[in-house]
């Protein structure tokens, strides 16, 4: 009991976290590739606390994943794009302050002008989703997701 006086504090808690993650990467044909990925955390606090006894942990999703594809076109055009994909997560031990699930879609075109330079044009959040990247201090901080953006860039080969 920290109201106590003298506090007294429980050394005898612990958490648990049981689960997964499994990833694959493949060539369908020469031409698409994929890319997948997915997790699943079951997270418990073990305490003495009844408000606390069964919570999830902080900041951990019980599920999470992406996935990736691209497909390469004739004359030197790659397409692509993918979904990511973050469950919700608790903010404090509680279990009282939420940050809500989000996906996010990204695509990306690559052109290879020769066989030495390729210029790649990669669109992230494409549907410009509101959502929270991070948070921290217990909830009274948090950094906003990435709006929509596109960069360009250029790959050369020796």
């Amino acid at each position: 009991d920290p109201t106590a006086i003298p506090p007294i504090f429980n050394q005898d808690d612990y958490q648990r976290v049981n689960g997964f993650t499994v990833g694959s990467l493949g060539q369908i044909t020469p031409e698409w590739q994929v890319l997948a990925s997915f997790g699943y955390l079951n997270t418990r606090q073990i305490s003495q606390n009844p408000l606390l006894n069964g919570k999830r942990l902080v900041l951990a999703p019980e599920f999470s994943g992406s996935f990736w594809t691209t497909y390469a076109l004739s004359g030197g055009i790659t397409l692509g794009g993918g979904l990511r994909y973050m469950d919700e997560v608790f903010v404090n031990a509680p279990n009282t302050i939420r940050v809500p699930n989000y996906s996010v879609i990204d695509a990306m075109a690559a052109y290879d002008l020769n066989t030495h330079l390729t210029l790649r044009l990669n669109v992230n959040n494409i549907t410009d989703e509101l959502y929270i990247r991070n948070v921290n201090n217990n909830g009274g901080r948090y950094n906003p997701g990435h709006p929509r953006s596109a960069m360009l860039s250029s790959n050369v080969r020796f």
